[in-house]
């Protein structure tokens, strides 16, 4: 085996392992979603919310949900062109690492949405249902 063939085949490696993690990040992508959604019930039980209110928790609840599905379609369109660039005789590394590198920077931009969305909720608040959100947010921040 040629210098060049065991390069092509590390790169490829390298490759198929960042794909498998990005797929495992899949997976996370749920976790976090069930993360928010359970953050954001707990946050609703403890602030004693009015019905409008409920109703604004519900649509943060369905727009989080959206988010993170979007991010998990985006993320099984990218997976798949990965793949079908790794499947070619010639595979372009370049361009499968700068598509992880994409999805990788996608997913981080999911998270970011979620808790944007989060923290808008509290425009919702009454003044004193807002120290109370805010403690809860340095709560959930600085625990272990």
């Amino acid at each position: 085996m040629s210098t060049r063939q065991r390069l092509i085949g590390y790169a490829c490696a390298a490759v198929l392992l960042a794909g498998i993690s990005v797929g495992c990040q899949g997976n996370l992508m749920s976790q976090s979603e069930k993360l928010f959604i359970t953050m954001v019930n707990k946050t609703a039980g403890k602030l004693d919310l009015n019905e409008n209110q409920k109703v604004q928790i519900e649509r943060l609840k369905m727009d989080i949900r959206k988010n993170f599905l979007e991010g998990q379609e985006e993320k099984e369109a990218t997976a798949a062109k990965i793949r079908e660039e790794g499947m070619k005789e010639n595979p372009d590394i370049r361009k499968m690492s700068s598509l992880l590198q994409g999805l990788l920077r996608d997913e981080t931009e999911r998270m970011n949405r979620a808790f944007d969305l989060t923290l808008n909720f509290q425009s919702n608040l009454s003044d004193i249902q807002k120290k109370k959100f805010a403690r809860m947010i340095t709560k959930w921040v600085t625990e272990d």
